[in-house]
């Protein structure tokens, strides 16, 4: 079923992501790019990736909200942090809220209007200590399911100024 659906998505005119249904995608206004790897909150409280390597972090150049299709995980908001989050308990961080739009039974789109402003996105690289220009400056989506919560991180680039 799902390497029929593989076969068929170019045939409709369906994007790679959309033929597979991958469970977390970040869509921009120009593409979808699906959220492979995902941090886990350390007992010290820094992260660690625990799927995927640094390589699979997107940097996107903006974003329009995410898609979020796994069944019993809920988007809780985005936490914005430098690359010291992964070194240091002490990493400054801040978390934007989140708007929720169910779109199928188990398919919700989730949106941070603060990352829609280039102002907004250069006073939260200014308040948690990243280098200008973004290199550092990283992005999680919160996904909660019960007691477990995973930190899907990206990237949003940002003209140096």
């Amino acid at each position: 079923m799902i390497v029929t659906a593989m076969l068929l998505a170019p045939a409709l005119g369906l994007s790679e992501v959309e033929g597979q249904q991958a469970p977390v995608v970040l869509h921009t206004s120009t593409e979808q790019i699906p959220l492979k790897a995902y941090a886990e909150m350390m007992r010290v409280g820094t992260l660690r990736l625990a799927s995927g390597s640094s390589r699979d972090i997107p940097t996107v150049t903006d974003v329009s909200y995410f898609r979020c299709s796994l069944t019993g995980w809920s988007p809780k908001g985005v936490l914005v942090s430098s690359e010291e989050l992964f070194t240091s308990e002490y990493a400054e961080r801040r978390l934007l809220p989140v708007s929720i739009r169910p779109l199928a039974v188990s398919t919700v789109a989730a949106r941070a209007a603060d990352l829609e402003k280039p102002e907004r996105l250069t006073a939260l690289g200014t308040a948690v200590k990243a280098p200008e220009g973004g290199d550092q400056l990283y992005f999680f989506l919160i996904l909660s399911s019960g007691d477990l919560t995973r930190y899907y991180p990206f990237r949003i680039a940002t003209p140096k100024q």
